[in-house]
């Protein structure tokens, strides 16, 4: 991967990985929005309360969720006395290029620089969080009902403004959401598969491709390939599985999210909206497939 460029227009080229994110089922409530209340409609007012909940309130909280469980996750200066100044500007130069947020209407987008200007960067540990946010707040937007649909690569960009933004890399992102996920899950492009799987096998000098190597294959771990080949952030796999015993959480999360699938599942058959119903199906048989990692978490089997 080449550095940055800067072409005759002034702007500054690189390489960007970009998610970009959909809360889906969000158009139905907006659509019933027609009218304001009339003052002194209590029922009405209390349905326009319940929508925007459903809305804005979404929206918000899936945001909200993203950058809570990225701050979370986002490496620390070790609280080590015994650690010289030459060690802590070591671990300092391992941090990541800092990750940005885009909002509008009911999507995310979360991108981040992954340029080698500077070789001693790690953008792999962003990479990191970016999955593993992506994959907890999936689970939590379903566990209040609120699906969402998703799509990460990496590819050209540019911010033409501060906190924004554009080029192939979102363009990427996009069409992995809009065109091929069809239903919640997120999907992980070829080129950010391929980039990751270079840097796994990649010859290891000093502290720095080592740590790189290690987080590459850790992001690699956070995936699996979905029954139509593509890669997904497999948030019920392994990887997950192993955080959430190394922070002693149980899986009733896991389980709610489950009975929230299952009930759309059923909705969209009783609807006989064969689309709906097909996509859910196949989100059922991944929670199904993946529920016996969750059993050391006392969590419930799946059913039959």
């Amino acid at each position: 991967m080449t550095t940055d460029s800067a072409p005759p227009t002034g702007v500054t080229l690189g390489y960007y990985a970009v998610g970009f994110f959909d809360l889906l089922g969000q158009q139905d409530y907006l659509r019933a929005m027609k009218n304001l209340p009339t003052p002194g409609d209590t029922d009405a007012f209390a349905k326009l309360g319940d929508d925007l909940k459903n809305t804005h309130g979404a929206v918000k909280m899936m945001r909200q969720l993203f950058a809570k469980f990225f701050e979370l996750y986002t490496p620390k200066p070790p609280d080590d006395p015994s650690l010289t100044l030459e060690e802590r500007a070591v671990f300092a130069k391992m941090i990541s290029h800092p990750i940005q947020f885009q909002g509008f209407s009911d999507s995310m987008l979360a991108f981040m620089s992954v340029h080698d200007a500077d070789e001693a960067r790690l953008p792999t540990q962003g990479i990191l969080g970016i999955f593993t946010s992506a994959g907890v707040t999936f689970l939590g937007s379903m566990l209040n009902g609120h699906p969402i649909r998703g799509g990460i690569d990496i590819g050209i960009g540019f911010e033409p403004d501060a906190g924004e933004i554009y080029g192939p890399a979102l363009s990427r992102a996009y069409a992995l959401e809009s065109k091929i996920a069809q239903y919640p899950r997120v999907v992980v492009g070829e080129e950010l598969v391929k980039w990751l799987t270079e840097l796994g096998r990649q010859d290891v000098t000093d502290i720095f491709s080592r740590t790189s190597q290690n987080t590459a294959n850790e992001c690699l771990s956070c995936l699996t390939y979905d029954t139509d080949g593509v890669a997904i952030i497999d948030y019920l796999g392994p990887y997950f599985a192993s955080l959430a015993a190394k922070a002693e959480l149980d899986a009733s999360p896991i389980h709610g999210a489950y009975e929230t699938v299952k009930k759309f599942a059923a909705r969209y058959k009783e609807e006989k909206n064969s689309q709906l119903a097909f996509r859910y199906a196949s989100l059922r048989r991944y929670f199904e497939a993946r529920m016996p990692l969750w059993q050391d978490h006392h969590g419930p089997k799946a059913e039959s």
